[in-house]
C-alpha cells in the first residue's frame, strides 16, 4: 500500500486521500490495533496535506484559500488525519505506559477545530468521537461533554478551520 497521494490538476486528489486514509484506518486501527503502523502511515498522508496546503498558501502570497467545496472537503479529511494520527500516538503512549503529554490534548483540540460546520450530523458524530477520546485524558472544564460543547459553540466555518490548520503548520511543521 502506498501512502503518497496523487495530484490532479495541481490539486491534492481528495478522493485518493480519503481512500488511503480509510484503508489505513481499517487495516491498522479498526482491525489490528497496530498503532505504530497507523501513526506512521497516517503521518505520511498528513505530511502530504501539510505540504500541499503550505505550497498553496505560499503561491497565494501568504493568503489562506477561499471557502469553497474543495477546501471544506480538504479540512474535513485533514481533521480526521489529525485525529487518527493523534489517536494512534495516544494509544502508543498508553501501551508503553508513558505519560500523556499536553501536546496530545492540543492536537485533539486542533483536530476538533478543523472540523468545518461541526453541527452537521455527520460532523457532530465525529466530534463526539474526538470528545470521548479527549475525555479519556481529562474532562474539559471539569465536566463531561465540556469539550464537545466548546467546539459546538464555536461552530467553525471552513475559514476558521483553514486558519486553525495554518496555525498548526506554523507551530508544528517549521
Amino acid at each position: 500500500m502506498t501512502t503518497k497521494v496523487p495530484m490532479a490538476n495541481n490539486a491534492l486528489n481528495i478522493l485518493s486521500l480519503k481512500e488511503s486514509m480509510d484503508e489505513i484506518i481499517f487495516n491498522y486501527i479498526d482491525t489490528s490495533k497496530n498503532w505504530e503502523k497507523a501513526y506512521s502511515s497516517i503521518g505520511e498522508l498528513l505530511d502530504d496535506a501539510v505540504e500541499y496546503f503550505s505550497n498553496y498558501v505560499k503561491g497565494n502570497n501568504g493568503q489562506l484559500p477561499n471557502e469553497n467545496t474543495y477546501w471544506v472537503l480538504f479540512m474535513d479529511l485533514t481533521s480526521k488525519l489529525l485525529y487518527f494520527q493523534t489517536l494512534a500516538f495516544f494509544r502508543l503512549k498508553l501501551q508503553r505506559k508513558e505519560v500523556v503529554s499536553e501536546e496530545i490534548k492540543t492536537l485533539f483540540l486542533l483536530a476538533a477545530n478543523c472540523i468545518p460546520d461541526v453541527q452537521k450530523i455527520v460532523n457532530a458524530q465525529f466530534l463526539n468521537e474526538v470528545g470521548r477520546t479527549y475525555e479519556e485524558i481529562e474532562l474539559y472544564d471539569g465536566k463531561e461533554g465540556g469539550f464537545e460543547r466548546l467546539i459546538l459553540k464555536q461552530n467553525n466555518r471552513a475559514k476558521d478551520c483553514l486558519e486553525a490548520f495554518s496555525n498548526y503548520i506554523y507551530k508544528f511543521h517549521r
